[in-house]
């Protein structure tokens, strides 16, 4: 990384950089027959906003829930078939679980030790930490061990927090021993923690709205003024004005806060499937939008939700999006 800023500033390249960002594509309503293939589906890479992917990994048919890249520049893939690994920058994988493990929704990778990696899966937590090479079931403390997604406290090593059908979960050993946090609803889909603003987390349910922690998740209250819809899938933070949220969800499209989540205005202009699965923005340019849907394929706003238009991936299931 350092040799690249290097090699970035001598070209004085530092200001146009373009975030890489990945959108995985679970499936595609479009089946042809005959002499033409089916569509790709699978892991997505964007290096110019966008613009223009490029198809990384099998082409064969993968169900690829979501997609994260370590800071070792490996690429990390949570699939129906397991955990797979490239570390060629997406040339080729290799599937590094065995039958034991299937059902990965989210993977998460330690920043710190990009070795260390947890999955979220339909049948609980998994650990490795040593690359793929072996994984270790972390369920200790769970009722219900469906496990939708994972937080890695950045500010605490060690300390995570698991979405489950049970509510949230939190762990401060790296995944040994679990128990409930202070949230009193079901089927929690998506946490994130703030980008900037210590301690700060929300979690988005399936039916209740969206909840937030300004205690690292031991205590959590609903914060919906204004959401219509109330199933949330996916909830994304503006890096530069801490202020400001966005949450696809189930029916209503996107949503954005400028208040940190405590009232929500209907983001859909241009968008037309409503449900959207995934929303991230671009580091680089917070103006920049992404929205997955099921079904409709990827769009992208450029004025922060105030209008979008159809990117790609025509009647696709994009269902996890990512940038650095």
């Amino acid at each position: 990384m350092i040799c690249l800023l290097v090699e970035l500033a001598s070209a004085g390249l530092l200001q146009a950089r373009q975030d890489t960002i990945y959108t995985s594509v679970l499936n595609s309503r479009k089946h042809r027959l005959g002499a033409q293939d089916n569509p790709t589906v699978g892991l997505f890479v964007s290096t110019d906003g966008g613009t223009t992917w490029n198809h990384r990994g099998w082409r064969g048919y993968t169900r690829t829930f979501y997609a994260e890249a370590g800071e070792d520049g490996s690429i990390w893939l949570a699939c129906g078939n397991g955990v797979m690994r490239s570390t060629n920058g997406g040339t080729s994988f290799r599937v590094t679980t065995g039958w034991q493990i299937t059902e990965v929704l989210k993977i998460k990778v330690d920043a710190l030790k990009p070795a260390v990696a947890y999955a979220a899966t339909a049948y609980g937590v998994f650990k490795t930490e040593n690359g793929g090479e072996t994984w270790k079931e972390q369920n200790k403390g769970f009722l219900k061990p469906f496990v939708s997604d994972i937080v890695i406290d950045k500010h605490h090593p060690g300390r995570l927090l698991a979405a489950s059908e049970d509510g949230v979960y939190l762990s401060s050993n790296g995944g040994a021993a679990w128990h409930r946090g202070g949230i009193d609803v079901k089927g929690v889909r998506t946490l994130i923690q703030h980008p900037t603003v210590r301690d700060l987390f929300f979690a988005g349910t399936e039916d209740d709205g969206v909840f937030v922690s300004q205690d690292g998740g031991k205590s959590w209250k609903a914060t919906n003024g204004g959401l219509k819809d109330l199933t949330v899938y996916s909830i994304a933070c503006d890096r530069s004005n801490p202020d400001i949220l966005y949450v696809g969800t189930h029916g209503g499209g996107v949503y954005r806060s400028s208040d940190r989540g405590q009232n929500w205005s209907q983001k859909t202009e241009g968008l037309s499937n409503l449900v959207v699965h995934s929303v991230i923005v671009l580091p680089s340019n917070p103006a920049v939008l992404f929205a997955g849907t099921l079904n409709g394929g990827l769009f992208r706003s450029t004025n922060s939700g105030e209008h979008w238009s159809f990117n790609s991936q025509e009647e696709a299931q994009v269902w996890g999006l990512w940038a650095r």
